[in-house]
């Protein structure tokens, strides 16, 4: 499974790369390095992707991240 973490942060990096308003890749990235039980790095992403989300006014997607974050904050308490 690590593995595929790995392979998707791979793609999900370079989307980001491509396109650094791509909010989906940053809440995928947050799911991958949470695979990863990178707890601190997932958490980045998320807030990244539920930032952009916010600026593009998109509601549903913001609050989404929104869940996701207090998921992630609730499993890395220290991260």
């Amino acid at each position: 499974m690590k593995e595929i973490y790995e392979k998707g942060l791979v793609e999900y990096k370079k989307a980001v790369k491509k396109n650094p308003q791509d909010a989906n890749a940053y809440f995928n990235m947050s799911k991958a390095y949470d695979g990863l039980n990178n707890g601190h790095k997932a958490i980045l992403s998320a807030r990244k992707a539920q930032q952009i989300w916010e600026l593009k006014k998109d509601s549903e997607n913001s609050a989404k991240a929104r869940k996701r974050l207090r998921e992630l904050n609730k499993n890395y308490p220290h991260a």
